[in-house]
């Protein structure tokens, strides 16, 4: 890049950085590119020069959010393992974006309350749904490489796209209720995404997806995905085998 467009994207950033801080602290309403250009320093003029609206605004920080989802996604469907240990890592890796990256949740799920794609450009309407498809058809990849190797055997007119919407909607489910009003605390829900984890499991053996949870040390899986995800050194042998408790 030339020298202007460096400055260019320092300022865009610069203006994105604020304007997330001013959401998450100020919500929805509080956000506005007068909010903004006043914490910057900038014309509003300058600042309406890369966002034509604050719906604009928001939408570039869900897209933000988006591709950290789905790298989040891409490096758990990359480790090595069966396709069952391959969607555990999954579940781990969600677990640590609810835990670690919840305003990034946040923000996406204020975008989708207040109707903002509905307000801005086709063109980063269309971002945010290739994010979803691309996150989608990973977990898709996962449930299909099961059916490849025999690991799973679907029947009684269940599809792979079915399997993947079932765990899509658990999870996207649950991440909700940790940002909404269920009652976690009153039904004694301390560690919600655990919940998760564990009904995914019910939910793979009544599919007779294997290595059944019987046959493979499952916690010590998760244990290996937590170790990577901390940056700690794994033991070389990383992954069950199936048949093997271990």
């Amino acid at each position: 890049m030339t020298g202007k467009q460096k400055e260019l994207r320092v300022r865009e950033t610069y203006f994105k950085q604020v304007a997330r801080e001013i959401l998450l602290r100020e919500g929805y309403q509080g956000l506005t590119i007068n909010r903004v250009a006043e914490v910057t320093g900038f014309s509003r003029g300058t600042v309406y020069q890369f966002f034509g609206s604050k719906e604009e605004l928001i939408t570039a920080l869900g897209i933000e959010c988006r591709v950290r989802l789905l790298e989040t996604v891409q490096k758990a469907a990359r480790l090595p393992g069966r396709p069952r240990e391959r969607m555990v890592a999954m579940g781990e890796m969600m677990a640590y974006y609810a835990k670690h990256d919840a305003n990034d949740h946040r923000i996406l799920k204020m975008i989708d309350s207040e109707a903002i794609l509905d307000k801005v450009p086709e063109s980063q309407q269309e971002q945010m749904k290739q994010h979803d498809t691309q996150i989608f058809n990973t977990l898709l990849g996962i449930v299909k490489d099961a059916i490849a190797v025999g690991d799973l055997v679907l029947q009684g007119g269940s599809t792979p796209q079915s399997l993947t919407f079932a765990f899509w909607a658990m999870v996207d489910g649950c991440l909700v209720a940790i940002m909404g009003s269920a009652p976690l605390k009153e039904a004694k829900i301390h560690d919600p995404m655990g919940e998760i984890v564990r009904n995914g499991h019910y939910l793979m053996d009544g599919y007779g997806w294997r290595p059944l949870s019987t046959e493979c040390d499952y916690v010590k899986t998760a244990r290996r995905v937590r170790a990577l995800l901390a940056g700690e050194p794994v033991e070389e042998r990383k992954w069950a085998v199936a048949g093997e408790r271990r």
